[in-house]
């Protein structure tokens, strides 16, 4: 079993945490009848954490852990906060294989997806 997880910032606004959920939602929908569970998480201001997404996918014995951060570009959360949390949990957990995915600025076709929406 593997798991995705996507992690964003979390807000105030409940609205904007509620387009996380619908993305994960969808990846899940695209997912389904795959080896793959799906979890978001935020980093701050809402739940689940980070720390509680990846708890979520050790206890479904997910042994392959891809965190996808929800981020434009590559600020603290991205270049420090995330690989902190990941880095802990690789520790407590050796046998788990941690991925730290590229943040959306940075995948691959993401001009293109600015273009067609422009």
């Amino acid at each position: 079993m593997e798991a995705l997880i996507v992690v964003a910032h979390g807000s105030k606004m409940k609205s904007s945490n509620d387009e996380i959920v619908i993305v994960t939602e969808k990846i899940k929908a695209k997912l389904e009848g795959t080896n793959i569970e799906v979890f978001y998480a935020f980093l701050e201001l809402t739940e689940p954490s980070i720390f509680i997404a990846i708890n979520n996918a050790i206890k479904k014995q997910c042994k392959k852990i891809k965190i996808f951060p929800y981020f434009l570009a590559a600020g603290k959360h991205v270049t420090q906060d995330i690989p902190c949390e990941i880095k802990k949990f690789k520790k407590q957990y050796p046998e788990i294989e941690f991925i730290l995915l590229p943040h959306i600025g940075q995948c691959e076709g993401i001009e293109n997806t600015i273009i067609s929406n422009s």
